[in-house]
């Protein structure tokens, strides 16, 4: 063997070792983003956890109001009618099941919203795998970078107010239309499988349908869907039928529509609407900062701009998984666009909200997948390109990491404020600063709480509101007063209301089971008038103790019907127990 030989099986030695080392990097990769993607699904199950509140917030009030002044009778003039910008029809069949079988508690539908996210996350992996082909490593990285999109705790909103449901279904029907559409496109060219084509396109315009009666974004489905078909060429019965179906849907949509003035006026300013569009996508990538954000946004935009572009290109090589993406990325500037117009009254800041955070996610995620497919079709720098790919999207998810604690506290301490909202409606007590964070209007809760209480519904489904008026040893043990720390803060009197009640704040520790207590009880002479919730913000430094492990564990109870004269006792009840008592502080009498 002569020397130039042998040089050359050295190289393809060293060569092939170089591909298998970078192979098993690519694996190891894929694994790691697909194990992120996967904690940050259980990080959004905790989130929905720590952060659950029965009580309805905002317009969840309504599925209350129908139940209380309208009732079954009238559940079709209540679906259809127009809610804000909006025909809820599907949410507000959400409402009625959770009111009906689940006791308006939001549990059925918190469930809902993380189900239809995570059936939205099967149908993307569906997508690469069936129309993109993609395998392996490949597709472990899709899976991954789709669950961290659409579970990423940034959007913690939508995952812990149960009237939410209308935000995360416009986008799973899209999906599913546009996976709809593109199936019937490859199936009815075929001429052994063109007689079942037909229920690819009922799949399609069913899906539409439902977005549309789930948030007014869905009605942009009908001219994408549309021009997609022209663009497929699709037989004329399809383009027909999209035609049709989307003329009809749009006009029933708009019978008696109310067209809000802000809408209009916020027309009148495009640049003020394109930056508020900017800010909408790019505060996916900074918490705060508007020039940042537009510039990110601004920087999407060109990019989609190239895939539109690229998008004949695409159609020519029946490339379905871009077409699907490409779609699936107009459908979301539409949606922001729909927004802006819409929400640009309140300020172009009013953009980083995170309930907008579910479609620019999205809109992200669909890019990342198209830069995976182009990666995919590379052929000498593929594995590198690859790994490139999977570094940028790993250090993005270890940032992530680091930032979530910031919406994780901001659902945990939302939700606490909520509860402690649902405890002034238990007791009686109209502290109307704290109903706030139930309603914008703290009368209107109030107003609604007789039929709370007689149907046992949300807050008044659980044991607590049957506790007030009794012995609180008819109800508790007793616990030993070391199984538990805790301090009074303050003691506020609400003046807008008689007989004398109180709001009472501070904090408590159970040192038995090394956590918060489940919530206060407060005795007035013995005898229960009082109830508050545990989950409030406290700095260690103001409890002085080493061995609390949680910041979260102010409390803020209310107390009505209290004498000048009376004793009160303030008793944290412990999660794991729920029937023993552990005093932890006394008001004077004044």
């Amino acid at each position: 063997m002569n020397g130039a030989a042998a040089n050359s099986i050295s190289q393809r030695i060293v060569d092939d070792r170089r591909s298998a080392h970078l192979n098993l990097a690519v694996n190891v990769f894929s694994y790691a983003i697909l194990l992120g993607g996967a904690a940050t699904i259980f990080l959004t199950i905790y989130l929905i956890f720590v952060s659950y509140s029965c009580l309805p917030h905002w317009d969840g009030w309504s599925q209350i109001d129908f139940g209380a002044n309208e009732g079954t009778p009238f559940a079709l003039d209540w679906l259809w009618r127009q809610q804000n910008q909006h025909r809820l029809v599907l949410p507000k069949m959400f409402l009625l099941a959770d009111l009906r079988w689940f006791r308006a508690t939001q549990v059925f539908l918190l469930a809902s919203i993380f189900a239809i996210q995570l059936l939205h996350l099967v149908l993307l992996s569906w997508s690469m795998r069936v129309f993109g082909g993609w395998r392996g490593a490949l597709w472990r990285t899709g899976i991954g970078l789709a669950a961290f999109c659409l579970f990423c705790p940034s959007q913690w909103e939508n995952f812990t107010w149960g009237f939410q449901t209308c935000f995360v279904l416009p986008a799973l029907f899209a999906t599913l239309s546009f996976i709809g559409l593109l199936l019937y496109w490859t199936r009815s060219g075929r001429e052994f499988s063109r007689r079942g084509s037909w229920k690819y396109l009922l799949l399609s315009i069913a899906a539409a349908l439902g977005a549309t009666y789930s948030l007014s974004n869905g009605n942009l489905l009908w001219p994408l869907l549309l021009t997609a078909a022209l663009l497929l060429r699709v037989r004329l019965a399809a383009i027909v039928s999209y035609a049709v179906a989307g003329v009809a849907s749009t006009a029933l949509y708009l019978n008696n529509y109310t067209v809000y003035p802000t809408v209009m006026s916020s027309a009148r300013t495009p640049i003020a609407v394109f930056k508020y569009l900017a800010v909408y996508f790019g505060s996916t990538w900074v918490p705060s900062g508007l020039r940042a954000a537009e510039i990110i946004g601004l920087a999407g935009f060109v990019v989609v701009l190239f895939l539109l572009v690229s998008l004949p290109t695409y159609i020519r090589n029946c490339r379905l998984l871009p077409i699907q993406l490409v779609l699936t990325l107009l459908f979301c500037l539409g949606t922001g666009l729909i927004t802006a117009l819409g929400r640009l009254v309140f300020g172009i800041a009013q953009a980083f909200a995170s309930r907008y955070q579910t479609i620019a996610l999205l809109f992200w995620c669909c890019l990342g997948l198209i830069l995976l497919e182009i990666v995919s079709l590379l052929r000498d720098v593929r594995d590198r390109a690859l790994l490139l790919s999977q570094t940028v999207l790993l250090a993005g998810m270890l940032v992530a990491a680091c930032l979530a604690q910031t919406p994780l506290i901001s659902a945990r301490l939302h939700g606490f404020e909520i509860n402690a909202a649902a405890m002034a409606l238990v007791t009686g007590v109209p502290d109307s600063a704290q109903l706030q964070w139930a309603d914008s209007h703290p009368d209107y809760p109030r107003s609604l709480v007789p039929y709370l209480r007689s149907e046992r519904l949300s807050v008044f489904s659980e044991p607590e509101p049957s506790y007030l008026g009794q012995p609180l040893d008819s109800v508790f043990g007793l616990a030993s007063a070391d199984d538990c720390l805790g301090k009074v803060e303050s003691s506020t009197v609400i003046t807008s209301t008689w007989p004398r009640s109180l709001r009472i704040t501070g904090w408590a520790w159970d040192s038995e089971d090394r956590r918060p207590p489940a919530k206060i009880a407060v005795t007035s002479d013995g005898v229960i008038t009082g109830l508050g919730t545990v989950g409030g913000w406290r700095p260690k430094q103001e409890t002085n103790n080493a061995r609390m492990t949680s910041h979260f564990t102010g409390f803020i109870a209310y107390v009505r019907d209290v004498s000048r004269s009376s004793r009160v006792d303030i008793y944290a009840v412990p999660r794991q127990s729920g029937k023993l008592a552990c005093h932890i502080a006394t008001l004077s009498p004044e």
